[in-house]
């Protein structure tokens, strides 16, 4: 129990230490607008969606860039 206690503690320790992430894979960047990984690979297939960056295989989205792409796509109520 109380080696249960401990480790949950230093998770908590390292999360609060570790530096917030700047970029995200596309599972996390679809969570992160809310939108499925199939719509964001379709939007990157059709040079759509937010701005990407290739790292050898690996595909990320800065958080910046997902917010600028929700600012521009933003759009007023029609009430």
């Amino acid at each position: 129990m109380q080696q249960d206690i401990t480790q949950r503690l230093e998770r908590i320790e390292e999360a609060i230490i570790a530096p917030p992430k700047e970029y995200l894979n596309i599972k996390q960047a679809a969570s992160f607008i809310g939108v499925s990984r199939q719509t964001l690979d379709l939007w990157r297939m059709n040079a759509k969606g937010p701005a990407v960056h290739r790292v050898g295989t690996r595909v990320l989205y800065s958080i910046a860039d997902l917010r600028t792409f929700m600012a521009e796509n933003r759009q007023e109520s029609m009430l």
